[in-house]
């Protein structure tokens, strides 16, 4: 750390103290505080547990997500406060990004590795899912590595975490079961049942749901799916014993959605060159078949009331064949291509828990396989952790945190890599990456009943990637970033709840574009071996940046239960973005939500706003769509919901494809409006 950072640790460490201890003498005669915190509902030894010096966290329950009835996962993560959507198609449906880094996945405790996680995201069926928490603190250690695998942009930190839990039991935890059956526009078909079975006077829990998922799409536009989902989950505790295991099973067929292009100079389209503006692009790719699963095994023993013993095994698997075919090149003129991506997780932890302390340590591995489409050569790396954490309740208002982990990759089968000559060549094997390092600290205060106030600071080392092509081969310095994030929490009224987090990230050594190689040392265009045509490869080069930016929440409940309400606001800026590499993200973009209810009758509302922004030099983003949905509940078991989505019909894009002079690809865009009804029975 510098002489700066170290400065501002220390005067961070101490500025939380000083202020809970002038607080306790200005308010000491008053009646003590009751602390009641949502965090306290994630067991302490669990590896999802967070400090309470963590502002930045939301979660979305089952009711929740019907509540905003959103097509796919994606649609619902747009939704959340700092996070941004890239679609992008292909094998890599969509990127999730916040704070202008990528995020990780958490599926039903498994840690899917950043390959994996583009490809599993577009395949999980929202009615699958039980709850989505958010974490926009990077700085949660105990979830997964501080390293990404493979990719180029693999080396930049996690910023936050995706925890997705899918179906587990029926509300209440009783035995029981429901089926869903919809239909919606574009011949858009689905058909779900889950049952759960409790015994063992409550200890014991099975759970098994199903769902079939078919659309033909919108003309032309080669975005047709279907496919079956499994979920098969089972748990058991009391008092010693925690334990639980799932299974996660999607068996599909995807066509690939066709970009509009965004090239307005001369070309010789569709022979070659870059697809003209407002042209459907020629690749009209398939996978088939694109197969996922997971599988999660949690167990927790507690010795005595203070020791805790928890492990996670977790195994996920995707695979799929592409077709790479084209609007003047048939899919019987060519071979499918085989992908696969595979991950072993192992996570083992101790806690140690009192009334003012909890401890833990603890060790990660990932083990990482990748066979990419068209490459005759796998990847395999594996990383390493050790972390360790401490939270001490110095009154019951006011707490402080410390946390510390160590990284380190080993790759064991390299991949390619591109010289700045244009030449291929092959990584060394059996080579150990530099060590990745976090550190952080924060504090928490209850002030009163109404205000909470909270302070982070964390300090990542990150070494860069060795999959990035630089010009002239150039070795790149290893990142070193600095984040402090505050975090402001007013309760007003169940009518008034509020919540703050600003934050400030400095940068050194970040890694970004410095532009693209499409020709070799002799002039001659780049071929990319799988598709036989021309490409360009993104070289990149090392900056400091700031980031900085904040979230804000307003949320309530009003007219005796009846009207609820949450608005949010996300602001956010990059000091290095310029719009011409393809990674930027909008500057706000604002979300609400509102409930009304009576009687047998609910209905939501949400919008969402995403300001322009340029991607590769040019606008996508600036848009508004509005989701709605009306149910009526006859009897006790019955629920039929009319729904509309992007009522505003924008076909909006979130990411243009590549450079626009070469790439022959452009943007994404929703498909407009969309509407349906769905029918709910519970037995």
């Amino acid at each position: 750390m510098t002489q700066q950072e170290t400065a501002c640790l220390s005067l961070v460490t101490l500025f939380l103290p000083l202020q809970a201890g002038l607080a306790a003498e200005t308010v000491g005669e008053l009646a003590p505080v009751v602390v009641e915190d949502a965090r306290d509902e994630v067991p302490a030894y669990s590896r999802f547990a967070v400090p309470r010096s963590v502002e930045a966290s939301q979660t979305m329950t089952r009711e929740d997500i019907e509540a905003i009835r959103p097509r796919d996962v994606s649609d619902l993560i747009e939704t959340a406060l700092g996070m941004s959507i890239g679609r992008q198609g292909a094998r890599v449906h969509n990127f999730s990004y916040n704070r202008g880094d990528n995020v990780s996945i958490i599926l039903d405790g498994v840690y899917l590795t950043q390959t994996e996680a583009q490809r599993v995201l577009g395949d999980l069926p929202v009615e699958m899912i039980d709850s989505i928490r958010f974490l926009r603190d990077s700085t949660v250690i105990t979830i997964g590595p501080l390293m990404s695998f493979g990719s180029a942009n693999a080396g930049s930190p996690n910023q936050g975490f995706i925890v997705i839990t899918t179906r587990k039991a029926m509300p209440g935890g009783e035995s029981g079961g429901e089926a869903h059956v919809s239909y919606g526009r574009y011949d858009t078909r689905k058909a779900s049942g889950f049952l759960s079975y409790s015994g063992l006077d409550g200890r014991a829990s099975v759970g098994l749901g199903y769902q079939r998922s078919q659309t033909d799409g919108r003309d032309d536009w080669n975005n047709a799916y279907e496919g079956d989902t499994f979920l098969l989950n089972g748990a058991y505790k009391d008092a010693d014993l925690n334990a639980s295991a799932s299974l996660f099973i999607n068996r599909a067929e995807r066509d690939i959605q066709r970009a509009t292009g965004t090239y307005s100079g001369v070309t010789k389209y569709p022979v070659s060159g870059p697809t003209p503006d407002g042209v459907l692009d020629k690749n009209i790719w398939r996978y088939d078949p694109m197969n996922t699963m997971v599988f999660a095994v949690n167990l927790a023993r507690t010795w005595n009331e203070h020791n805790t013993t928890a492990l996670t095994y977790g195994w996920s698997q995707t695979e799929g064949t592409q077709y790479a075919y084209t609007t003047i090149k048939p899919k019987s003129s060519v071979s499918g291509s085989d992908a696969k991506d595979q991950a072993i997780e192992w996570n083992l932890s101790h806690t140690l828990s009192g009334e003012q302390n909890i401890f833990k340590i603890g060790a990660q591995s990932v083990r990482w396989y990748q066979q990419s489409e068209g490459s005759d050569t796998p990847r395999r790396e594996q990383v390493f952790g050790a972390y360790v954490t401490d939270e001490y309740r110095i009154t019951p208002a006011w707490s402080i945190d410390g946390a510390l982990r160590m990284d380190k990759k080993h790759i064991i089968e390299g991949g390619d890599k591109y010289l700045s000559s244009g030449n291929q060549v092959q990584l060394s094997n059996d080579e150990w990456t530099d060590k990745a390092t976090l550190v952080s600290i924060g504090s928490a205060w209850q002030i009163d009943p109404t205000w909470r106030l909270s302070a982070r600071y964390s300090f990542n080392h990150t070494p860069t990637p060795d999959v990035l092509t630089t010009r002239d081969d150039a070795e790149l310095d290893a990142e070193d970033r600095s984040r402090y994030e505050l975090g402001i929490e007013a309760d007003f009224s169940p009518a008034l709840q509020a919540s703050l987090t600003p934050f400030y990230y400095n940068i050194k050594n970040a890694k970004v574009s410095d532009g693209s190689i499409s020709e070799d040392a002799d002039g001659n265009p780049l071929i990319d071996e799988a598709s036989g045509e021309a490409t360009s490869i993104t070289v990149y080069k090392a900056a400091d940046r700031i980031r900085h930016g904040f979230e804000l929440s307003l949320r309530g409940r009003f007219a005796d239960d009846a009207l609820g309400y949450e608005l949010g606001w996300t602001h956010f800026n990059d000091s290095e973005e310029d719009g011409e590499n393809g990674s930027e993200f909008p500057d706000n973009k604002y979300t609400a939500r509102l409930n009304w209810r009576q009687g047998p009758w609910n209905s939501n509302v949400t919008l969402l706003r995403v300001d322009p922004y340029l991607s590769y030099g040019y606008t996508v983003g600036d848009f508004t769509t509005v989701n709605l949905s009306v149910a009526r509940q006859f009897g006790k078991d019955v629920t039929v919901t009319l729904y509309g989505q992007n009522l505003t019909d924008e076909h909006y894009g979130t990411n243009n494809k590549g450079y626009p002079a070469t790439a022959n690809w452009g943007v994404l865009r929703d498909v407009g409006a969309t509407y349906g009804v769905e029918v709910a029975v519970k037995f």
